[in-house]
């Protein structure tokens, strides 16, 4: 069995979902929209992968994240879906964003590891764990030794 999964059109039109998908797709047709629901899943798959980046290897295949992570993934794109068409969330669906939110800024924290991936990607796709990368050269003088003055920054 796998550990990583990819989040589908077929997986987001499941169970309660069934019917929000189907009104957006027809308000997308009914608009002369293109189907929302392909960058809605882009979307929220990169947002998880980029929680995970900073602690964990991720699946080389960029589609997939954990299976842990699928239940957390489809609430997002139910969230998603209603704002598409403009539905009201649920008392429970805002504490449920509140609770998924910090949720992910917990494996931000890498306070949480997951499942390991089907085919990792190394670290490719992985942010460094320094908070910047320190180079060289960056005045118009072209001198690498020479620091840049704030001034020629030009607002950088």
């Amino acid at each position: 069995m796998s550990n990583w999964t990819a989040l589908t059109a077929t997986l987001v039109k499941t169970g309660k979902r069934s019917e929000i998908y189907a009104t957006v797709e027809s308000v997308a047709t009914t608009n002369g929209d293109a189907d929302p629901v392909p960058e809605m899943i882009a979307d929220v798959t990169a947002t998880i992968r980029a929680a995970l980046s900073m602690g964990s290897v991720l699946d080389i295949d960029q589609t997939k994240i954990p299976n842990s992570l699928k239940g957390l993934a489809l609430r997002m794109m139910t969230r998603r879906l209603k704002d598409y068409i403009e539905y009201p969330l649920s008392t429970d669906e805002l504490k449920q964003a509140d609770d998924d939110r910090n949720y992910l800024n917990q494996i931000i924290n890498a306070k949480i590891q997951f499942e390991k991936p089907d085919t990792p990607s190394g670290s490719a796709e992985q942010q460094p764990a320094s908070g910047f990368e320190q180079t060289t050269g960056g005045n118009l003088s072209g001198d690498p030794t020479q620091i840049a003055p704030r001034d020629t920054l030009k607002g950088l």
